[in-house]
């Protein structure tokens, strides 16, 4: 069987997998199923709020990194036509 059939069944029986778990983690929690949903959507309210920031922090860094490369860019090319200007 080549690859691509291979990482197919892969993926669909974890996909299965995980869909069976979470219905069986339903079932079988033993809290309510309220509470349960509530502390779902608290994990997902927070891991959102961390890709967020995330994104937040390393959109700043690129920005800071791409002005730097701007800034050095134009400062060579300031150099560059003052000595073609020197000559």
């Amino acid at each position: 069987m080549n690859l691509i059939g291979r990482t197919l069944k892969f993926t669909l029986g974890l996909a299965l997998g995980a869909g069976i778990g979470a219905v069986a983690a339903t079932f079988l929690a033993p809290q309510s199923g309220k509470v349960s949903g509530g502390q779902i959507k608290a994990r997902l309210d927070s891991a959102m709020q961390a890709g967020k920031d995330a994104q937040h922090a390393r959109e700043k860094e690129l920005q800071k990194y791409w002005e730097q490369e701007v800034n050095v860019t134009y400062s060579d090319d300031k150099k560059e036509a003052a000595k073609k200007d020197s000559k």
